[in-house]
């Protein structure tokens, strides 16, 4: 993953989220260590500890990346929205408080921005409207030359195809 947007939870904490089109937005292991302020170990143990409150697929995910030259493959865990603000139940200091309100204000900022989008999507867009566009400065400038016409007849049809919106038709 590469494609990740950069957030400043405080002054001195910077953290990655990468986008996902499942669950919005996902933060490695060390993203999420480096926010609540703790040692990828002790998140590592938390995952492992409260394993029966942390779902794979709800809260983290599991990708498996390259082969290294001993055959073994890295396997690097991705946490959700869901995943980040889950953990914070279970660790409790200044910097973790400060982290799952960071946490929660960006789902719901993300939320709010989707319910938005939806919210536009279902409603059509607005009819033109179809009215002479005329300011009223060039409407008088307008009828200023048609003054000087001398015939009268089409000087009277020119304003009144200015100034009446609906024209009809003369046979």
């Amino acid at each position: 993953m590469n494609t990740g947007k950069q957030f400043t939870v405080a002054e001195n904490l910077v953290v990655t989220v990468e986008p996902n089109k499942e669950h919005e937005f996902l933060m490695s292991t060390a993203e999420v260590a480096k926010g609540y302020g703790i040692n990828v170990n002790t998140l590592r143990g938390h995952k492992h500890e409260h394993r029966n409150e942390l779902i794979e697929g709800k809260h983290f995910i599991t990708s498996v990346g390259k082969t290294n030259a001993f055959g073994n493959k890295s396997i690097a865990t991705f946490w959700t929205k869901r995943g980040i603000i889950r953990l914070g139940f279970f660790i409790k200091s200044e910097r973790a408080k400060l982290f799952r309100d960071w946490a929660e204000d960006l789902v719901i900022f993300v939320s709010e921005q989707a319910d938005k989008a939806q919210q536009l999507s279902i409603w059509p867009e607005p009819e033109k409207r179809k009215h002479n566009r005329l300011t009223q400065e060039r409407l008088v400038d307008l009828l200023a030359d048609v003054a000087k016409i001398d015939d009268k007849e089409l000087r009277l049809s020119i304003v009144n195809k200015l100034i009446n919106t609906h024209h009809e038709k003369k046979d």
